[in-house]
């Protein structure tokens, strides 16, 4: 058994490819068009962006807010699809918690999940559960904003 659907590496547009092997799940890079085996993957990051765009136009007393969140894990050997898809939900429900303790309740409601991305290296140092978090935002004036990074639990 094999996974149907391949991923694609941000780094290097290679694709990520898995399947089952004495009964583990094993994790391969693969060359798209020659699709030769490159090197088992042993962990995967993966990263999500999630942004704000709360113009002038359409903000309440004309109060716009700029949000860049970004949050990321890695996944660690023997990994099974469903943990991918389980980790990516996840982040995308810890990054709709810390906008709405960084700024309001209803912040997580006008953003949108703007990537996800795939790693076939380490990018962070953060294992699954804890990720990193870089949280880059911009409120009303040039003055009033903030760039932050953490780890935390997902």
């Amino acid at each position: 058994m094999s996974l149907t659907f391949p991923l694609v590496d941000s780094q290097t547009g290679y694709e990520i490819i898995a399947f089952i092997r004495r009964g583990r799940w094993y994790w391969y890079l693969r060359h798209p068009k020659t699709k030769r085996f490159i090197r088992r993957i042993r962990e995967l990051t993966v990263k999500i962006t999630v942004t704000v765009d709360y113009p002038k136009e359409v903000a309440k007393k004309q109060n716009p807010l700029y949000v860049d969140l970004t949050i990321a894990t890695t996944l660690v050997d023997h990994f099974e699809p469903k943990d991918i898809l389980e980790v990516q939900d996840k982040l995308i429900d810890k990054a709709h918690k810390i906008l709405e303790e960084k700024f309001s309740e209803g912040v997580p409601r006008i953003s949108e999940v703007s990537g996800i991305e795939y790693f076939a290296r380490r990018v962070t140092r953060a294992d699954f559960p804890e990720c990193k978090v870089e949280l880059i935002w911009w409120h009303h004036h040039e003055g009033d904003g903030n760039e932050e990074e953490f780890f935390t639990e997902a």
